[in-house]
């Protein structure tokens, strides 16, 4: 499927991001997600990277912590532009139960067919398709070959023990490493592509 491209349009970029420590957390051993840096250079960056997103795909447990977060009045209030993104962008969340908490333009999918998921997604979406969160999601599209690009948001902390950025992968993905942005506040954005 990598190469292909939508007849009508520009083939669609899958890309994951996700956050972990320093020494590679992304969760810490309570499963505790508390320990990024934010400041309005993070949030400025971050509402430039939604504008290139017409569509997410998400696991179970990220969905449930969006769909808590982002419909709430406290969202609107404090990141206005995010939160109107994330509440009106088409997602897929992939959970083999079927069930997930309500929240607009949700649907869900059982991920027995994540190849054809994909392309679905590049074929209807209006801009990239992002993975937010979703280490467990990222480590099977990343096995499957349907991740364009990897960007890791290193945060200047070291937590010493918790749940590995990409727990479960179970076999070598050559990476080609892509650009660096260094934020103030010590955050640093790491971009990499999968080689075929």
């Amino acid at each position: 499927m990598r190469g292909e491209s939508v007849p009508d349009g520009p083939r669609r970029k899958v890309f994951a991001f996700l956050f972990c420590s320093l020494d590679g957390y992304h969760e810490g051993a309570d499963g505790e997600l508390d320990f990024g840096v934010y400041d309005e250079e993070f949030f400025d960056w971050n509402l430039r990277q939604t504008r290139e997103v017409g569509a997410l795909l998400l696991g179970r447990r990220t969905h449930e912590h969006f769909a808590e977060v982002w419909p709430t009045p406290e969202a609107a209030e404090r990141l206005p532009e995010v939160a109107a993104f994330m509440n009106a962008v088409p997602k897929t969340v992939v959970t083999r139960s079927g069930r997930v908490t309500p929240w607009e333009n949700t649907r869900v999918t059982d991920g027995a067919d994540l190849g054809a998921e994909v392309a679905r997604l590049r074929a209807e979406s209006s801009g990239d398709v992002a993975v937010f969160g979703s280490s467990g999601l990222t480590v099977t599209l990343l096995e499957q070959g349907l991740v364009d690009e990897l960007r890791v948001l290193l945060y200047p902390v070291l937590l010493g023990r918790g749940r590995s950025l990409l727990a479960g992968l179970r076999e070598r993905v050559p990476l080609a490493a892509g650009a660096v942005t260094v934020f103030r506040s010590g955050n640093v954005l790491l971009r990499y592509h999968p080689r075929p």
